[in-house]
């Protein structure tokens, strides 16, 4: 009768809305904000994915945090030579020199 009862809860909607959940403190957001477009960009590795062609399954992405533009790239392995080539190749040689990366260094 126990079970029964936990799972009828676990099943309605209204219980869950309700229910007394005890959450952490909640903290103040803290915005970034860039100076200008480009000039700032958030990366980070994603995967491992479904290997792809060529035995890519991760993928390096970068985000600026100014225009929001996208920039990706597939990798077979996630090593420093191919970060440094992505930076050169996606985002100085088609947008400038960078003033900030921000990454959680794989955490």
């Amino acid at each position: 009768m126990h079970q029964d009862a936990i799972d009828f809860v676990r099943k309605c909607d209204k219980c869950q809305m309700n229910a007394n959940i005890s959450r952490r403190p909640s903290k103040p957001l803290t915005s970034i904000t860039a100076p200008w477009p480009f000039a700032q960009w958030g990366m980070d590795f994603v995967g491992p994915l479904p290997v792809a062609t060529g035995q890519r399954k991760y993928l390096i992405v970068a985000v600026d945090y100014f225009t929001k533009w996208v920039e990706t790239e597939p990798l077979a392995t996630i090593t420093e030579k191919n970060t440094e080539s992505f930076v050169w190749k996606s985002i100085i040689y088609r947008f400038g020199v960078l003033r900030v990366i921000v990454s959680d260094n794989g955490k």
